[in-house]
């Protein structure tokens, strides 16, 4: 079974609570993404249910078994009450649960920022409602993962075999609050107290930063910790694509990684012609389906099958399965 384990779910509109801030449903990343996927020109209003609509129809028309939607908590403050004025965007967990019913392909991670102060109560409705995963990006959270307060948390999560899928390394998209927050070596305590940690990225930094990295500290944690894994994602984009060739040259990493996209980023076959060459680039680039091009140029560029089949085991999809 072939799972993306890395798509994410976008409401602008107040779908059951989400939202997008001004800065970023008026920026040029957003009119970028929305003329990338074929939406520009629908109102707002119209905006979710468009993009879910695309979203199922390229899920059922690509080689995936399944894919996973992504929520994304808000930022919550001392008290443990959600902060709206300093959070960019937030998925609802009711929105990725309602999305996921619309087809047997489509699986929901959500997200349950430790900080809430109902965090517990609120995992465990998630889980018990299906979620495969929770997902984090605490950059942009504002949590730090190490605060040992969040040690009961971890329990839970550890109790209920449900994986944690953070973002490692810096966030270029969703403004940050603090980048140390995904510093791989933030993950010591989850991993310590049980939880099956997916380091999105592998904990790359990415093209934008040349002098700082991160990858190295996650590949060497992956010996230190047999419950650390890490996924592909956004490797087939300018601003990750370096990241794939270490993967794939490390026996260690290829055995510990997973399938994944990051739907929207664009995909960008042109980065790997100096291997696929030119032709492959332009019949990979002719695909209208964002996740079968992402699928093709995996496949394109030597992810196996070990890497492919590897999320239905590491994920809580047995349900599914």
């Amino acid at each position: 079974m072939i799972i993306d384990a890395h798509v994410h779910l976008i409401g602008v509109n107040g779908a059951k609570g989400s939202f997008v801030s001004k800065r970023m449903s008026s920026g040029v990343v957003f009119y970028g993404l929305s003329r990338l996927l074929g939406l520009r020109g629908i109102s707002r209003d119209k905006l979710d249910s468009a993009y879910r609509s695309r979203l199922v129809e390229w899920v059922h028309g690509s080689d995936v078994d399944a894919a996973c939607l992504l929520g994304l908590d808000a930022i919550y403050d001392a008290k443990g009450k959600i902060d709206e004025a300093r959070t960019h965007v937030y998925v609802s967990n009711d929105y990725v649960l309602d999305v996921a019913r619309e087809s047997e392909q489509l699986l929901p991670i959500c997200s349950v920022n430790p900080m809430r102060r109902d965090a517990i109560d609120e995992l465990e409705r998630v889980v018990e409602a299906g979620s495969v995963a929770i997902k984090w990006l605490p950059n942009s959270q504002d949590f730090d993962p190490a605060n040992p307060d969040f040690a009961p948390f971890y329990e839970k999560m550890a109790a209920l075999g449900v994986p944690l899928l953070t973002h490692t390394s810096f966030e270029h998209t969703i403004p940050p609050v603090n980048q140390l927050w995904g510093k791989p070596g933030r993950l010591r305590l989850p991993l310590e107290l049980g939880v099956r940690v997916i380091a999105a990225h592998c904990a790359g930094a990415g093209t934008a930063h040349f002098f700082e990295e991160d990858f190295g500290d996650w590949h060497d944690m992956l010996s230190e910790f047999p419950n650390l894994y890490g996924d592909i994602s956004a490797m087939a984009s300018i601003s990750r694509f370096q990241y794939l060739s270490k993967v794939l040259a490390s026996e260690l990493a290829r055995s510990r990684v997973i399938y994944g996209s990051d739907f929207p980023v664009p995909i960008s076959p042109v980065v790997f012609a100096p291997k696929l060459g030119l032709k492959a680039v332009r019949d990979l680039n002719a695909l209208d389906n964002p996740l079968q091009k992402n699928f093709e140029t995996m496949r394109a560029m030597g992810v196996d099958d070990s890497i492919l089949h590897r999320a239905h085991k590491v994920l809580r999809v047995s349900d599914f399965c």
